[in-house]
């Protein structure tokens, strides 16, 4: 069941026209990546879904119901959501009370200290309960935000980039903590982040934002395999990124000619097309022998990068063509900077768009 929906919402602000004609439903229990660069609506978004501000126009449901029919409506759903701001700020109290806050508010004063330890132990801050919330340091004043959030057992949890302001060990932290969450309560969890590799990690989900609109929404293999669009592509930062003629047809196999090599790929597009390659499905050889592989190029190694887990080769086949392959590929093809190889790959590793 989905625990929020979107329907053709759109946000103005005067003339400024913030968000586009969004459609959007977000499944109970997921887990959902909100990301673009800055400026995108990604904030405001998540803004409008914490019922913070109202759309312009376009209506925001809430397991079914309308958030804005009535503002007693408004302020029950409210109360099943929990918001982490970017910038979160501590009350000028202790830890306690800033964490038993929310649950005052609401009239739930039962088990408070039981509950109110469990949560310092779930976000490894044990034993803090009489600590200056004021005095906490830049990671640990996020985890108890996340704290101040999570008392009220909220049915949706807001995050907007959780992990923007953080240092690396505190950011470790934060991610698994979040992981934990959505794993273990099942709280869907909608957040907004500038950082792919945490939109891989942490979510189900993502949705690529940029001037407002909605480009694509997937899971994250999806995204990163298929991007729907040159921008989508570029922001990812999607390797071996080409552009070219389609020059020939046929039970659609295409034929893509680039101004220094000829692709073939599967697809039913025409014209003018970008595509990517798979690095990491492109066979490297010395010798140029028969394959099954429908694509064969000769280049010579530009570069050689240490990833740590994996190698890159940049390879000139005039066009600059990234493979990836392991150490010990590299090191029983004694492929050194200047070597010349062949390089193979299927139809169906090339993505068009």
């Amino acid at each position: 069941m989905n625990i929020v929906e979107l329907e053709e919402v759109y946000k103005n602000y005067g003339d400024l026209q913030v968000l586009k004609n969004i459609n959007l439903q977000f499944r109970r229990g997921t887990s959902t990546a909100l990301v673009g660069p800055t400026g995108s609506g990604k904030t405001v978004l998540l803004r409008l879904i914490d019922l913070l501000e109202k759309p312009s126009s376009g209506t925001i449901y809430f397991e079914g119901t309308n958030a804005n029919e009535s503002n007693d409506i408004r302020l029950n759903i409210r109360r099943q959501i929990g918001m982490v701001f970017q910038k979160p700020l501590a009350f000028k109290a202790s830890v306690y009370d800033n964490i038993a806050y929310g649950l005052k508010v609401r009239g739930k004063k039962e088990n408070m200290d039981k509950k109110i330890k469990e949560i310092l132990e779930l976000i490894g801050l044990p034993g803090y309960e009489n600590r200056n919330a004021l005095k906490l340091s830049g990671g640990e004043t996020q985890r108890l935000a996340l704290a101040r959030a999570m008392i009220t057992d909220p049915r949706l949890l807001l995050l907007d980039e959780p992990t923007a302001n953080l240092d690396p060990i505190s950011k470790k932290k934060m991610e698994k903590l979040i992981l934990r969450i959505n794993r273990e309560s099942e709280t869907t969890i909608i957040m907004t982040t500038h950082d792919l590799s945490q939109g891989q990690k942490l979510a189900d989900r993502m949705i690529i934002l940029y001037n407002g609109q909605i480009l694509q929404s997937g899971t994250p293999d999806r995204i990163f395999r298929k991007p729907k669009n040159r921008f989508v592509a570029d922001f990812i930062g999607i390797e071996n990124l080409m552009s070219g003629q389609i020059e020939d047809s046929s039970d659609g196999l295409v034929k893509i000619k680039t101004d220094f090599i000829t692709v073939f790929a599967l697809s039913g597009k025409k014209g003018k097309v970008h595509f990517t390659i798979r690095p990491d499905e492109i066979t490297v050889s010395r010798e140029k022998f028969q394959t099954s592989a429908r694509n064969t190029i000769q280049g010579k190694i530009y570069k050689i990068i240490d990833t740590g887990s994996f190698i890159k080769l940049l390879v000139d086949t005039g066009e600059l063509i990234t493979v990836f392959i392991t150490r010990e590929s590299l090191n029983e093809l004694s492929l050194s900077v200047g070597t010349n190889i062949w390089l193979y790959f299927k139809a169906s590793a090339v993505h068009v768009f």
